[in-house]
């Protein structure tokens, strides 16, 4: 006795339906987690928030804490943060910066982003260096944010410390634009 065809194929889309199912799931939870989160850190305790959404104080503490955690976790993290927080680029504090974007060991700021966009835009040959950045043409070079090697669709940009590649740029931009909305 073999399978039936058509039992095993709509066996198979309920299986594709509940994977989607569980999938709008987690996303309905993530925003509702992220929007108790927001309640709060728009000022309103967490026993306030627990008494309008008709939760426990607890639930509620869990909620803003997988969510990210409320201000004063972010201010007592941020106690003892490095103060060395510079842009690996152009070596430019935060307090001379609009905006810096961390990744691992490395900072890049909105002015180092847009120059290193016009340097990997820029055709090779035309010369055109803007600052510190230019277009890093060893093999063997890696990006500093993912840590990838250079590759025909992947160009790096390089500063005296630091190097970016496109993929990064791109994740960059988005940073800024969505920090600017």
């Amino acid at each position: 006795m073999g399978l039936d065809d058509q039992l095993l194929k709509k066996a198979q889309r309920q299986g594709a339906a509940l994977a989607a199912a569980e999938r709008q799931v987690q996303l309905a939870r993530a925003e509702y987690h992220t929007a108790v989160r927001r309640l709060h850190l728009a000022g309103a305790s967490l026993r306030e928030v627990a008494q309008a959404l008709g939760l426990s104080h607890q639930r509620v503490q869990q909620i803003v804490h997988g969510a990210g955690g409320s201000w004063w976790q972010h201010i007592w993290r941020s106690r003892g943060a490095a103060r060395d927080a510079i842009c690996t680029f152009c070596g430019r504090p935060p307090s001379e910066v609009a905006k810096l974007i961390a990744g691992p060991d490395v900072f890049i700021c909105d002015a180092c982003v847009s120059s290193a966009e016009a340097v990997s835009g820029a055709p090779t040959g035309q010369g055109q260096n803007r600052g510190p950045l230019s277009p890093t043409k060893s093999l063997g070079a890696r990006c500093s944010f993912c840590r990838k090697r250079r590759s025909a669709d992947r160009a790096l940009v390089g500063g005296p410390a630091a190097r970016v590649c496109t993929e990064c740029l791109r994740l960059c931009r988005q940073i800024l634009d969505d920090r600017a909305a």
